[in-house]
């Protein structure tokens, strides 16, 4: 039993989400961390009541883009506000990018978007050092960077008229490198002969409209650039970590792959399952537009299998908010209109309400998917990712009891539009703590002398 009067915070009577199951215990915090996991603790200089609630371990995105540029303008979240929904969507820990100027070098890249995060982030905050800008010149720095932490890395197999687009060649130069160091390669798979054909055909037949955003980017040219992408991992026995999955092709692609012995890592996205390209055809369509695109609704029902059987081992949220201005400037055209949604702040909601409850996976699972995967794959688990004792303490309480309607008026990030607009919620968030620091209580954001930390991975 502890000691009187020895922690910092005590958050009692909650349903505790752990390892090995479910069970009503106090938590104990002291000096950040997790100090025990018991009940009966008492005399804490604070407590929180979670009675009749369940405490979750701080969810982790994998995904987020804060304060990017993006066509002609800048996504509308930077780290600050980004950060503030995020903490409102039970999310203690984001992983965002760096952004690599021509002549950049890597580590360059990454200083500049430290300056952007660090003193600004309410949640602790990963980088994934993005390789955009002539990439075999930069291959000599990635073992230094994977000694310092900074273990993973993003390319794109598209976007060559933005100058994102690594070639195959490079691609492969590039696994090949970071396989030997045992780093991870994030990967954005989208043919681009095929998307940037139809996308020209689409422009010269006066086709303006949202859902030739979809037309162009199909199922078909993610599955082909995932497919070349896996093969050349598993030649270079490089470690593989597709973001954003939208397609049941571009998914069978992948599992392919892994059957083949390939270790190939991949995320959805809740937008991806929960809704379709319809919202192109209704009004305002333009507003969903994102890369990838909306699709099908049995590409939404593949997604959910692979949700709940484990093939999918991530959910991010590939968070990347604009106003509605920004998505009107250019009329709504489908290949003008900046590509990017928010959802940072319903990620959570939305795999409690259309997966625990509709009883399509489990809690734990649900916990898998938004916490310890993430922290595992991306080698931070020996602090986040679950409720142990050792571990920073940070914590959800989410309320089982309410229902209500997702609107964007609720949500607290820069965006004035949220894709998930009446959409039910069941539960609510009634507490998000950062290594046991309260940032939301009782629908108030509580956090604002509370900074994020930079985390790096520990192989």
């Amino acid at each position: 039993m502890a000691r009187h009067d020895e922690y910092d915070l005590v958050v009692r009577s909650g349903s505790v989400v752990l390892q090995d199951g479910l069970r009503n215990a106090d938590i104990g915090i002291r000096a950040g961390r997790i100090a025990a996991v018991e009940e009966g603790l008492t005399n804490a200089k604070q407590v929180i009541d979670a009675s009749g609630k369940l405490v979750l371990p701080g969810c982790i995105d994998p995904h987020t883009h804060m304060g990017i540029p993006i066509k002609d303008t800048w996504s509308a979240d930077d780290f600050s506000s980004g950060s503030v929904a995020a903490a409102f969507g039970g999310t203690t820990t984001v992983f965002d990018f760096t952004v690599q100027d021509p002549g950049q070098t890597l580590q360059a890249s990454i200083t500049t978007r430290l300056g952007r995060a660090q003193g600004k982030s309410q949640v602790d905050f990963g980088l994934h050092v993005n390789i955009t800008d002539q990439p075999t010149e930069h291959l000599a720095e990635i073992s230094s960077l994977i000694e310092k932490g900074f273990n993973r890395f993003k390319a794109f197999t598209t976007y060559k008229e933005q100058g994102m687009m690594m070639e195959w060649p490079d691609l492969r130069r590039v696994m090949e490198t970071i396989g030997a160091q045992g780093g991870l390669l994030l990967l954005h798979c989208e043919d681009n002969n095929s998307v940037s054909s139809l996308t020209a055909r689409h422009q010269i037949a006066g086709h303006k409209a949202p859902i030739y955003h979809a037309r162009s980017r199909t199922a078909e040219a993610e599955a082909l650039a995932i497919e070349k992408a896996a093969q050349i991992a598993g030649q270079s026995g490089t470690r593989l970590y597709i973001v954003h999955i939208s397609s049941k092709l571009g998914l069978q692609a992948a599992l392919r792959a892994r059957r083949q012995g390939v270790e190939i890592y991949l995320e959805t996205c809740p937008q991806y399952l929960v809704l379709d390209e319809s919202k192109y055809l209704g009004k305002n369509g333009h507003y969903w537009i994102a890369t990838p695109p909306l699709r099908r609704p049995e590409d939404s029902q593949a997604l959910w299998e692979a949700v709940q059987d484990g093939s999918i081992d991530t959910i991010g949220t590939d968070h990347c908010p604009f106003t509605k201005a920004q998505k009107d400037r250019h009329g709504g055209a489908f290949d003008l209109t900046p590509n990017g949604i928010p959802g940072v702040e319903n990620r959570l909601a939305i795999l409690y309400t259309w997966g625990v409850c509709q009883g399509r996976i489990s809690l734990h699972r649900m916990i898998e998917l938004l916490c310890g995967n993430v922290a595992r794959i991306f080698a931070i688990d020996d602090r986040k990712g679950s409720i142990a004792v050792g571990k920073d303490a940070d914590l959800v309480v989410w309320d089982p009891a309410p229902s209500s309607l997702m609107t964007a008026a609720d949500m607290h990030g820069n965006a004035d539009f949220t894709p998930y607009q009446g959409i039910p919620q069941s539960g609510g968030l009634d507490c998000t703590i950062l290594r046991g620091q309260p940032l939301v209580r009782n629908g108030a954001f509580v956090g604002n002398e509370v900074r994020g930390n930079l985390v790096l991975g520990t192989e």
